[in-house]
């Protein structure tokens, strides 16, 4: 019961921040010239894999295989990271992109305060984007460290073989939450994909 509240609660967070970034992005219906960095879709393709092998290790240990349990724990941790290290790789490339973004306004006259020169038509306000971008990313990432610590204890509890066919529970809640994560991630994702 407590994982499923902490996920509903979890839910709610994530949902009312979409729900805000959205109505926002709706006020100034411009399209945007910025990309998504291109490696958000590689990390995006590492949480998906260690996803699969968290799953794998729960149907090895609900089939009383504790060797494949450890092995493929070992690895979920190890993509975790992975991914949270190409999260910030994409952050510091978006950062980079604004600042060239922000060189090339001001050579049209458009102060990096937001004002614009006389004569010249609004553009998109990229700050809304970049804000929602460094929210959405920091935000997931955070319960990504979250769910590391947790899901190292397990590692280490089925190391030392204490989960049994019988006795699992931490591997079935950290699973539980690891899937939440990555269903959370694909959601985001999409939304920052259609809007930047």
């Amino acid at each position: 019961m407590g994982v499923g509240l902490l996920v509903f609660s979890l839910s709610v967070l994530f949902a009312s921040t979409l729900i805000g970034y959205l109505y926002i992005r709706a006020q100034s219906p411009m399209v945007a010239h910025l990309q998504l960095p291109k490696l958000l879709w590689v990390s995006t393709a590492v949480l998906l894999i260690s996803s699969i092998t968290m799953h794998a290790g729960l149907r090895a240990i609900q089939q009383g295989r504790e060797s494949p349990l450890a092995r493929n724990l070992a690895v979920t941790f190890g993509l975790g990271l992975l991914f949270l290290i190409l999260q910030t790789i994409s952050a510091v490339d978006i950062f980079h992109t604004l600042q060239l973004s922000d060189m090339a306004m001001a050579r049209v006259g458009i102060r990096n305060t937001g004002g614009l020169a006389r004569g010249l038509t609004p553009v998109v306000q990229t700050h809304v984007l970049i804000a929602a971008f460094y929210v959405f990313t920091a935000l997931h990432a955070l319960h990504v460290i979250g769910g590391l610590i947790p899901l190292g204890v397990v590692l280490r509890q089925a190391i030392k073989s204490g989960y049994s066919r019988n006795y699992y529970p931490g591997v079935r809640y950290c699973s539980i939450y690891w899937h939440f994560l990555d269903v959370v991630w694909l959601v985001i994702f999409v939304v920052l994909l259609a809007t930047f």
